[in-house]
């Protein structure tokens, strides 16, 4: 007579596999999210622009997207506080958190393009 391995064997056995496969199925995607729709950097170019003051290191639209930016974050703070129905000295502290956030993110905007003048020196 044939024993049939039971639901509760065969579970295991489906989970097991597909908990082995994750990682293999996920492999190819790691780095992708940094290149866009455009396959990778050209690095060449892309120092050749921040040289030349162009493209994505264009004084303009640099300022522009950094403006655009800067009034999406607000309206977004602005309403996230109103949603929270915070109160004038909650809000006070609200913007200081608010601002100390902008702050980092400028020192960290300041750190890449050193990088990025140190990376494009050595070309």
């Amino acid at each position: 007579m044939i024993k049939h391995p039971s639901p509760r064997f065969l579970a295991s056995v489906f989970l097991s596999a597909a908990l082995l496969a994750s990682p293999l199925a996920l492999a190819g995607n790691h780095g992708d999210k940094h290149h866009g729709h455009h396959g990778k950097y050209n690095n060449a170019e892309m120092c050749q622009q921040m040289r030349n003051g162009t493209g994505k290191f264009s004084p303009e639209n640099r300022e522009a997207r950094m403006q655009e930016y800067q009034a999406k974050m607000e309206q977004r703070h602005a309403r996230m506080a109103d949603r929270l129905k915070l109160t004038d000295e909650q809000r006070e502290i609200w913007d200081e958190i608010h601002q100390e956030k902008q702050e980092k993110r400028a020192a960290k905007m300041e750190k890449w393009q050193a990088k990025m003048q140190e990376h494009c020196a050595s070309q």
